[in-house]
């Protein structure tokens, strides 16, 4: 009885202490300490709004928010309550809760940044300088306000000082954009502009915009009901097996019942008229992104083209329910049951495609996986060759593809080879999603036969993202709060960077579709629409169908034989191989070129004349021009040497983090002084041996490479998205055509001699380039 008794009052002496502990659990929370808890739960809200901001519900944005905030705002209380208890428990002389609401906010933001993809250490780093700046902040407004003096010196007080932290900042260029090597600005050698209007400018088509779609879309009026034309559902369950139950409560049907919905510009006329479908990339499936293309939408209607911007935001990512499986080849499939549609809406009655579509006119624009969509879509039969419900598209005719900043992805262990199909591609080097140039990849793997009168074409411009070509996008090519990191410093304008998609899209469909050639001029050498483009960097890329070609490289590695039996040569050289040109992330870029490498002066590069070639251009009517592309690699140079340095003072890994940031601006220092841009000289030998010179720099001055800081802070370069930014540049080819008659000779034209030899001659040094697709092609073409 008495153990009973002892073992009661230990049972009432425990309940008292731990009473006790509960009462005291907020004892050292002054005044001060109250305030700066009341700023961390201000800095968790704002942590929980960014990350809110990056994964919608679909329910909108203001409901998103409310509920999140409140929602953590509650887990806030709830933490604080219960840490501070245990802190008390176990005696932690601190001020609880607001010890308890500052590791509450520092763990918060580190899973959101986690999840962003900054890594482990990045991730503490910032939550932790995040949480204690909260901290801070709210101190020193707790001390403010207990600070015992007359009002208005605690007004001045407050207000200067978050002005002498912002200046503090701006001196300091905190965060400072990682710096990138930059070049005096050079003047660009003047060319005759095109000889048309301006092609990016409204035509003289009138238009009208109407919808088609399932009439049932939960989401949209447009495409519910409120649309125009109705169309049916198609199952795509032969490719998708893995469709999200939370999906189809979004969306009100699966992947038995895909909806053909899409936004439609048509011109006003009799017609009939080019059809352009337009498809949009992986953007968060709740915010829907077929509506960001109106602006090419309604100008190639009022140039006379059908345009039609496809929704398949369906088959887009959402942080809540995935993204189905096999979606690439969804996407292409998608685009050809598209074409059935209009192509039934054409051949019916009293709707308003009837009879105005030109099924032998098509083209397709698709924007990141949407440009890997239509190039499939144009090469449909590598992958839907046996599937019964396509069998009725035999007799369309996709003339065009244009790729707007595309993935490239193998499908079934497959890629796209388009053949006689006009192909543009249009990337940025800001491109934060995106990062490769992959559209290259697609050019390389487009060819042309027989009497296919067309081209290939890309742009490459220095200071586009990935986002803006969609106004829907916004300008981030992250979503929160991984967008907040990136660079923007330097950047072009959403409205510039459509301006250029306008000009570039509309010329390439005016001459593709409308045989309006003489856009052309603007494939060919990106100069003569310097007058329409924004100020950038750009570097272009052209190919007709009437190129015979000399070598690409790609049959064999061996240097010193090209196809047909010519033969290759090279002097002063330091290295010359025949090499994969490689993207950001060391991959193959789809095609092999010619690596050049030289110290110093006078290195030639010489190619014999395989006989089929010297016959050719014998045989010519017309003025022929020597074509190829060049890649400068010069940054290679430094960054080997920077990669030894690097290898010999590296011998404790631990120590890695630590001197990340002293390893990125000593790399940037040393790349700052970069060597002088490559002066190359063109030297043709006849057969009776004459030598003719001509100085490239007289066609078009060699471009230096394109470096890009992605990152707001250098040293989450080589640390954010497992390593996803980490190089600076890739090789990007630049087409030089050099006209064969620029060539002075005293006498007679170059034109009537026999060419043996092609040579490259490099007047200075050191330097580093990649040669490809050497060829002779009409100078007019």
């Amino acid at each position: 009885m008495e153990l009973a008794i002892q073992e009661q009052r230990k049972l009432f002496k425990f309940a008292a202490w731990l009473r006790l502990r509960y009462d005291l659990r907020a004892d050292r929370d002054s005044f001060v300490w109250r305030i700066a808890t009341g700023s961390l739960i201000v800095f968790g809200s704002l942590s929980m709004y960014t990350a809110v901001m990056g994964m919608p519900t679909g329910l909108g944005a203001v409901i998103d928010t409310i509920l999140f905030l409140l929602a953590n705002v509650l887990a806030i209380g709830v933490s604080a309550f219960i840490v501070s208890i245990l802190l008390s428990i176990v005696y932690v002389p601190v001020p609880r809760r607001f010890t308890a609401v500052l590791l509450y906010v520092g763990i918060e933001t580190y899973m959101i940044l986690y999840f962003a993809e900054l890594g482990i250490l990045m991730s503490i780093a910032l939550a932790a300088l995040y949480a204690i700046i909260g901290a801070l902040l709210g101190v020193m407004l707790g001390l403010l306000l207990r600070w015992r003096t007359k009002p208005r010196y605690k007004w001045m007080t407050g207000i200067s000082l978050p002005i002498i932290i912002a200046l503090i900042v701006t001196l300091a260029g905190w965060p400072n954009p990682a710096s990138m090597p930059q070049r005096e600005e050079t003047a660009i050698e003047a060319v005759s502009p095109v000889h048309a209007d301006n092609p990016a400018l409204p035509g003289t088509y009138g238009f009208s915009s109407f919808s088609y779609g399932s009439g049932a879309d939960k989401h949209r009026d447009l495409f519910g009901e409120d649309v125009d034309w109705m169309t049916k559902s198609v199952d795509a369950s032969g490719y998708v097996t893995k469709w999200s139950n939370l999906k189809t409560r979004f969306w009100g049907f699966d992947e038995h019942k895909l909806p053909i919905n899409g936004r439609v510009w048509m011109p006003e006329g009799e017609g009939p008229f080019p059809l352009v479908l337009i498809v949009h990339g992986n953007h968060l499936m709740e915010q829907f992104s077929d509506g960001g293309y109106a602006y090419l939408g309604e100008l190639l209607a009022s140039r006379g083209m059908i345009a039609i911007s496809v929704d398949e935001n369906f088959l887009n990512y959402s942080v809540w329910s995935g993204i189905p499986n096999n979606d690439m080849k969804v996407r292409a499939w998608m685009l050809l049951k598209h074409l059935q549609q209009i192509k039934t809406f054409n051949e019916s009655m009293d709707n308003p495609f009837t009879h105005k579509v030109d099924m032998d006119k098509i083209s397709l624009i698709g924007h990141s996986r949407g440009g890997q969509a239509v190039a499939m879509a144009a090469d449909a039969d590598r992958w839907f060759k046996e599937d019964k419900s396509l069998t009725d598209l035999e007799d369309i005719q996709i003339r065009s593809v244009v790729a707007i900043a595309p993935t490239d992805k193998q499908v079934d262990d497959k890629s796209a080879r388009l053949k006689d199909v006009n192909y543009l591609t249009l990337q940025g080097a800001r491109d934060g999603d995106v990062n490769s140039f992959y559209g290259d990849r697609q050019y390389s793997r487009t060819s042309f036969t027989g009497d296919f009168d067309g081209f290939k074409a890309s742009l490459y411009i220095a200071d586009a993202n990935h986002s803006q070509f969609n106004t829907a996008w916004g300008i981030m090519d992250e979503r929160l709060p991984g967008g907040m990191f990136l660079n923007r410093q330097g950047m072009l304008e959403g409205d510039e960077q459509r301006d250029i998609a306008k000009l570039y899209i509309s010329a390439f469909l005016e001459a593709t579709l409308h045989g309006e050639n003489q856009y052309t001029e603007m494939f060919r050498d990106y100069r003569t629409a310097l007058d329409w483009l924004p100020d950038s960097t750009y570097v272009n890329r052209y190919e007709s169908s009437n190129f015979t070609e000399i070598t690409r490289y790609e049959g064999s590695s061996v240097k010193t034989t090209i196809s047909g039996g010519g033969k290759a040569s090279a002097e002063g050289m330091t290295e010359w191989e025949v090499t994969n040109a490689k993207d950001r992330d060391g991959k193959n870029k789809g095609t092999k070129a010619v690596s050049l490498e030289w110290e110093e002066p006078g290195a030639i590069y010489e190619l014999e004349l395989p006989k089929r070639v010297t016959e050719q251009m014998a045989s010519e009517t017309t003025s022929s021009s020597l074509i190829f592309s060049l890649a400068n690699l010069e940054r290679d140079l430094l960054a080997d040497e920077a990669v030894e340095e690097e290898e010999t003072e590296a011998d404790d890994e631990a120590n890695d983090e630590i001197d990340t940031e002293i390893e990125a601006e000593a790399e940037v220092e040393e790349l700052s002084e970069l060597p002088p841009l490559p002066e190359l000289e063109i030297v043709l030998t006849s057969s009776d041996g004459q030598i003719f010179e001509l100085p490239l720099s007289e066609i078009m001055p060699v471009s230096p490479p394109t470096y890009t800081a992605f990152m707001t802070l250098p040293w989450l370069e080589k640390r954010m998205k497992d390593e996803k930014y980490k190089q600076s540049n890739e090789p990007v080819f630049q087409t030089f055509i050099v006209p064969l008659d620029a060539f002075e000779t005293p006498n007679e034209s170059i034109e009537e001699l026999e060419i043996t030899k092609i040579s490259f001659a490099f007047v200075d040094g050191p330097g580093k380039v990649m040669l490809d697709d050497i060829g002779i092609m009409p100078t007019q073409s």
